[in-house]
């Protein structure tokens, strides 16, 4: 893969015009970058978001600047878009995103992301994200699943610079293999971690996970052979009685497909959500229950439909 810099001009833009309010991370100006975009409000912090800059480098693209709800003009939405089949081995892939104080964004993908096996002896593929989001920003990270092939290896890390007033909301689904074709648990290894400072660089909270597939005993076990799909969701929501907003999460209608926990995120006013079902479409539509509840508890429209 080859690597591309930023432009020399975008890169003095973002030394120049950094967000008064994040202390942005160096990652954030750093010159090997795949892709990169910074979101601004036009006018203030009351008027629409819109994106301020954007660049990307193969294998990635990004959308404009789209409006999928009229009734909401201050949200921009985007997508990005991926022009090679997946993540394959020793892929090392780096992502920014930076979101002033006020804006709003829903970024989300195009498709599934496809994590191809680790040839013998191969290296690992990694995947890094930088963010940083501004005083009374609102980001929700919504990307489609991870699909884990057979001999698949990826370490995912997220590392997050989050003001005290800022809203976020990340989301996760893992599947464990082409179910369909009977892969389930074969691929090596699949780790995710995350980390949220706030703009001093203090610790808010880290969130680790690491799943081992071939080996294992998963693939033989009666309940995540049942229940294969696994969602993750971290929900920052200053403002919000905590209480309330489990409790809306609570009333989804749920069957025995699908089983839910959460618990309270230590250094900052949010949830961990877990998620486990038998098919991707219902941790979907919990998600969707879930996006709406926040937004609803946060005096935000509903989400719109997102075409894909």
């Amino acid at each position: 893969m080859t690597v591309t810099t930023l432009p020399q001009s975008d890169q003095a833009d973002l030394k120049k015009h950094p967000d008064p309010a994040v202390n942005l991370s160096p990652s954030l100006i750093e010159p090997k970058l795949h892709l990169s975009m910074r979101v601004s409000c036009a006018g203030g912090e009351q008027g629409p978001s819109f994106i301020a800059h954007q660049y990307a480098t193969y294998p990635f693209r990004l959308s404009g600047n789209l409006r999928l709800d009229p009734t909401d003009p201050h949200r921009v939405y985007a997508y990005i878009m991926n022009a090679c089949p997946g993540i394959l081995s020793g892929d090392d892939l780096r992502l920014a995103l930076q979101v002033g104080p006020g804006a709003s964004v829903y970024l989300t993908d195009q498709s599934a992301t496809k994590v191809h096996s680790r040839p013998q002896g191969g290296p690992r593929a990694h995947q890094t994200w930088t963010m940083a989001v501004g005083a009374n920003a609102y980001v929700e990270y919504v990307p489609e699943p991870v699909i884990l092939f057979k001999s698949a290896d990826l370490t995912q890390r997220m590392q997050v610079t989050l003001h005290p007033q800022g809203r976020l909301v990340l989301s996760e689904i893992i599947v464990p293999g082409r179910l369909a074709r009977g892969e389930f648990y074969e691929f090596e290894r699949f780790q995710s971690r995350l980390r949220v400072e706030n703009p001093d660089g203090q610790l808010c909270f880290a969130d680790n996970q690491r799943l081992v597939g071939q080996g294992q005993g998963f693939s033989h076990s009666p309940f995540l052979a049942q229940l294969p799909i696994m969602g993750n969701f971290i929900l920052v929501v200053p403002g919000v009685e905590l209480p309330l907003l489990a409790q809306a999460l609570q009333t989804y209608e749920r069957s025995p497909e699908i089983r839910v926990g959460h618990s309270t995120l230590p250094g900052c006013n949010g949830i961990l959500v877990r998620a486990i079902a038998t098919q991707v479409s219902l941790i979907k539509q919990y998600q969707h229950h879930l996006l709406n509840s926040v937004r609803q508890l946060t005096g935000q429209p509903p989400l719109p439909d997102i075409p894909k």
